[in-house]
């Protein structure tokens, strides 16, 4: 790893599998990692000191600023640090030139590729920890397909009974669960069966104007 350097390295949407080799390979010379619970999981048989980042992320930015020059850091975020990250806000209050960014498959790449279909032609919103519903509303119906980063107050069953109710009953709608983990699920419908059923807070959703071709068909 460069000296005084901090690597922001993106894990993939969460199976080892995807994880690339050049993440891998920094991650395991690395002395400190700092992430997510989850995250953190995936590397727990390597004996480098562990910061679970959690709400206080001040806490996180003067750890960093305390330790680089002297430890090698590496802070490991799901998916892509260019997609919905910590990487913005360590960048803006500690400046770029202290990272390295590397680059991880994010989640939308995998459900584009579940569902088979371009993703560079999704039109994505994040709901995760956002009220971003009336930007949803606005894109309607012209900007199918759309694909959707949920949360626990946006989850899917929620989100088909707000399309319902603001009159939008015919949309098809995908739920990619728990992607590249065993209990990975996708579910697809109506948004009634949607409506009808619970997913997990964390889940990609993609609305379209009728039923797309994917793996599990």
């Amino acid at each position: 790893m460069a000296e005084n350097k901090v690597f922001i390295i993106g894990i993939g949407p969460g199976k080892t599998e995807y994880l690339t080799l050049k993440a891998d390979s920094l991650i395991r010379q690395a002395d400190v990692l700092i992430g997510g619970q989850r995250a953190l999981q995936l590397f727990a048989d390597l004996g480098q000191t562990k910061i679970t980042i959690k709400a206080d992320l001040l806490k996180v930015k003067k750890y960093i600023m305390a330790n680089y020059q002297q430890k090698k850091i590496a802070v490991l975020v799901s998916g892509d640090p260019g997609f919905y990250s910590i990487a913005n806000y360590l960048k803006r209050e500690l400046g770029s030139d202290l990272f390295t960014i590397i680059p991880g498959i994010s989640s939308f790449q995998l459900a584009a590729a579940r569902l088979k279909i371009d993703w560079a032609g999704l039109k994505i919103i994040s709901l995760h920890g956002k009220d971003n519903r009336s930007r949803l509303l606005n894109a309607l119906p012209e900007q199918l397909p759309i694909a959707l980063l949920t949360d626990q107050k946006n989850s899917a069953d929620q989100l088909a009974k707000f399309l319902l109710e603001s009159g939008y009953p015919d949309l098809y709608c995908y739920v990619l669960e728990n992607l590249s983990y065993p209990d990975e699920r996708i579910i697809s419908g109506s948004l009634n069966r949607i409506a009808s059923q619970s997913f997990a807070d964390l889940t990609i959703v993609v609305l379209a104007k009728t039923k797309l071709v994917f793996e599990n068909d």
